[in-house]
């Protein structure tokens, strides 16, 4: 988390040059026949994503092999202010080319299963549950009926799970039951206002082993 931070507060230091430099670079290279990452991915991206997309902090996403078009209406959310966060100040220096070149080369991208954490059987059969089943107790739909049976979503509205890290999917859904996570979720926001603690955690384990 703190290198994420770091990362953000260099960038904003020099805020003005890097977003030219990120135009310069990106906005006016093609890389259709290039398989390396473009110079703002590696250079910026990368540095709190992980190598190819694949994120070795738990507390921050995984973007291999998430929907392009997801990934494009994310970007373009945080540069508006529609979802708020540290990548709020980092997606202000992209332009429009930048955003759909990061979210091409992440798309195309092979996602690894994430490091699994320990969690108890019982625990993992709660949290398959939850998402295959649904809880008709509290109303709460199954995840799968919107992210599919495998987690790998159903694009371009509801995007991939599968593999990512619990941690993070977990501070999601409290930040939704919360309203922490500003936007225009408002269905996630009802669906997590009906999870208790235990319901996240189980879930977002059972998530994370996905693949």
């Amino acid at each position: 988390m703190w290198s994420y931070i770091a990362a953000l507060a260099l960038m904003l230091m020099g805020l003005p040059d890097w977003a030219a430099h990120a135009e310069d670079v990106v906005g006016n290279t093609d890389h259709s026949n290039d398989t390396s990452a473009p110079s703002l991915v590696a250079n910026v991206c990368e540095s709190c994503h992980g190598k190819n997309g694949n994120s070795t902090d738990a507390s921050v996403p995984s973007l291999a092999g998430q929907n392009r078009v997801y990934l494009q209406h994310q970007l373009a959310a945080f540069q508006t202010q529609r979802r708020v966060g540290i990548m709020s100040g980092v997606a202000m220096g992209l332009n429009h080319a930048d955003i759909e070149e990061a979210a091409l080369y992440f798309s195309q991208q092979s996602a690894k299963l994430a490091a699994i954490g320990t969690s108890s059987s019982g625990a993992l059969q709660r949290g398959e549950d939850i998402y295959v089943e649904g809880l008709t107790a509290t109303e709460v739909p199954p995840c799968a009926s919107c992210h599919a049976l495998n987690g790998g979503g159903l694009p371009p509205e509801f995007p991939r799970l599968a593999g990512q890290h619990a941690r993070y999917i977990a501070e999601q859904l409290r930040a939704f039951r919360s309203s922490d996570r500003y936007g225009n979720n408002a269905m996630m926001r009802k669906v997590s206002a009906r999870l208790s603690d235990d319901d996240i955690r189980a879930v977002s384990a059972y998530i994370e082993q996905l693949h």
